[in-house]
C-alpha cells in the first residue's frame, strides 16, 4: 500500500540579525565581517536533527548597487554554511533578492516572492512553516506570504520593537535570539497555523 509522502518541514530564516550581526546603514561585504551571532548555527543544527530543513531568504541590494559582486555573495554565502556545518547543521539553499528597493521587483521583502521561490523549490507548506525575522519587513513578508513568523530580537528593529512600536502583523512569538526561536518551534513542534 502506497502512504502518501508528507510535504517537507522546513524553517526560513532571514540572515542578517538573525545568523550573523547586521551591520546598521550597511551591509555585510566580505567573509572576514561575518559575525555569527552566537548559538545561531547550534540552533540550525537543532532544527536538522528534529527533521527540519532549514532556507535563507533575505534582501541583498549591495549586489544592485555594486557594492559586491555575486562572487563576492557566493564567498559570504559559503562562509555562513561552513560556520552552521562546523556546528553540525546544514541550510539547503539561499534566496536572495539582489535588486534595489527602487526596482519595484516582486522578491524584495515584504513582497512574498523570496518564500514563494523557496516554496516552489521544495514543496513544503507555507501555512505550515515558521519565516524567522528580526526585521518589521520580515513580518510582513511571513504575512505576505500566509505563513507564520517568529520575531527575534537581535536585529536592528529590537529598539522599535522596545519602544513598544505596534508590529504591522502579529508574530507567533516574539523571542530573544535564534535559540529561542528554535526552543517555541520544537515545543509547538505541529503544523503551526498562520
Amino acid at each position: 500500500m502506497n502512504v502518501p509522502s508528507q510535504p517537507p518541514r522546513f524553517v526560513l530564516l532571514d540572515r542578517d540579525g538573525v545568523i550573523n550581526t547586521a551591520v546598521r546603514n550597511g551591509y555585510v561585504l566580505s567573509p572576514d565581517a561575518i559575525e555569527i551571532l552566537p548559538g545561531a548555527p547550534e540552533a540550525i543544527a537543532r532544527l536538522n536533527a528534529a527533521g527540519y530543513r532549514v532556507a535563507v531568504a533575505s534582501n541583498q541590494q549591495c549586489v544592485g548597487k555594486g557594492e559586491l559582486s555575486e562572487a563576492g555573495l557566493d564567498a559570504i554565502t559559503q562562509a555562513v554554511r561552513d560556520r552552521v556545518a562546523a556546528a553540525g547543521g546544514a541550510i539547503e539553499a539561499f534566496f536572495y533578492c539582489r535588486h534595489l528597493a527602487s526596482d519595484g521587483c516582486d522578491c524584495r521583502k515584504p513582497k512574498p516572492g523570496l518564500l514563494l521561490q523557496a516554496q516552489r523549490a521544495f514543496g513544503f507548506d507555507l501555512a505550515a512553516t515558521y519565516f524567522v525575522g528580526d526585521a518589521y519587513t520580515d513580518l510582513e513578508t511571513a504575512a505576505n506570504a500566509s505563513c507564520p513568523a517568529i520575531f527575534i530580537r537581535s536585529g536592528l528593529d529590537a529598539a522599535r520593537c522596545d519602544a513598544g512600536e505596534p508590529f504591522p502583523s502579529p508574530p507567533a512569538a516574539v523571542v530573544a535570539d535564534l535559540a529561542e526561536a528554535v526552543d517555541f518551534i520544537l515545543r509547538d513542534d505541529t503544523s503551526p497555523s498562520p
